[in-house]
């Protein structure tokens, strides 16, 4: 047993040897290629993080206003942090395991929050761009609400919180929280353009009657009325409110006409709004027309007059003659015509009284000729 217990001893003093001398001589070859596939495994899921947090939609935050930055890089980096986890997450399980779904789940979230706040910001500024565009154009409709509009846009200093999806809610300065989705309806945070296709079309209709000068009576009235209930019926309601507030061909807008009822306005009303501005537009064609008519009236009365006048000129001037034997006339203030006429009357006369006709003497010391028998 003494033995057996020195050969122990001895043996575990060998163990003991041959493990200090391996550990002086390093990891073996099993070792250090178990080391090598953890640093490779490692890197790839460094590398992947990064191409998923890079695959994530960007956001250019210099195009957006300012004011709004801070809001918007805090909601950034909060959701970016969140990604890179819930990547990390799903790169260690396998694809079968129920949290590498619920990870999936999360980035998907998150990369589709990101591309609809880059689609709201682009969306905001976009808008923004095109009312200072067309507010220097004069092309705003003035049925729009221009004092919440110029509030909105025509402004610097905004007042933002960021929504999980992306969207976010604007301080429209009244510290009311507008949403985002109210710029995308129609409303007061919307606008819309004069309807110059419109006005030019009752412009057209205007000149007709004006150069037809004929007054807008039976078929020409049914003519007229139709070519308007087609226009407003086919028009938009935008169209139609622009037709109604705007001043394009008058000092007047149509809804200060003292025969319209605001209730038309009202939706349920549509059709009978279309219809009042129809019979509106052709009482106002009604009146360029007789207008013209009678404008054409009295140029054509002037013309008999002038006409009549001229004859009795004439005849004025031929019982000149007839009444007097000797007659001095001023050439210089009648017309070619009435100097053939009154000598052709001489001539007759001169026949008839002394059976020759007499050549005008010309006398050297007045402007006038004398006529003799």
């Amino acid at each position: 047993m003494t033995g057996a217990g020195i050969a122990a001893s001895s043996f575990n003093n060998l163990q003991e040897g041959y493990n200090k001398g391996m550990a002086a001589s390093g990891p073996t070859e099993i070792a250090m290629a178990s080391m090598r596939e953890q640093m490779y495994k490692a890197r790839q899921d460094e590398v992947e993080l990064k191409n998923y947090v890079n695959g994530m939609e960007n956001i250019d935050v210099s195009k957006v206003e300012e004011s709004m930055r801070p809001e918007l890089n805090a909601w950034l980096i909060k959701n970016r942090n969140e990604y890179a986890a819930a990547a990390k997450r799903a790169s260690k399980l396998d694809a079968d395991h129920p949290d590498y779904l619920t990870s999936v789940n999360k980035m998907n979230e998150i990369d589709a929050a990101f591309k609809n706040a880059s689609a709201k910001f682009d969306g905001f500024k976009n808008k923004r761009d095109q009312y200072y565009e067309d507010d220097r154009n004069n092309s705003i409709s003035l049925a729009a609400d221009r004092e919440n509009l110029d509030a909105m846009f025509k402004n610097s200093e905004y007042d933002i919180v960021m929504k999980p999806d992306g969207s976010f809610v604007i301080n429209n300065g009244e510290n009311e929280y507008i949403d985002y989705s109210e710029f995308e309806k129609d409303g007061k945070y919307n606008y819309f353009l004069v309807n110059n296709e419109g006005f030019n079309g009752i412009m057209n209709l205007t000149n007709n009657a004006q150069q037809g000068a004929t007054k807008i009576e039976g078929g020409l009235e049914q003519n007229y009325l139709y070519k308007l209930n087609q226009m407003f019926n086919t028009m938009g309601r935008e169209d139609i409110e622009s037709m109604l507030y705007d001043t394009v061909i008058s000092d007047v807008p149509l809804n200060k006409d003292e025969n319209f009822n605001p209730e038309l306005l009202q939706v349920e009303n549509d059709n009978a709004l279309r219809k009042w501005m129809s019979e509106t537009y052709l009482e106002k064609l009604k009146i360029v027309a007789n207008g013209a008519y009678n404008q054409k009236r009295a140029v054509a009365d002037q013309k008999i007059q002038d006409a009549a006048n001229k004859s009795r000129r004439i005849a004025q001037a031929k019982q000149n003659v007839e009444n007097a034997g000797k007659m001095s006339i001023d050439l210089d203030n009648i017309t070619p015509e009435q100097k053939r006429i009154i000598q052709d009357a001489l001539k007759k006369q001169q026949t008839v009284a002394a059976g020759e006709v007499s050549l005008p003497v010309e006398t050297t010391s007045s402007t006038s000729t004398s006529y003799q028998r």
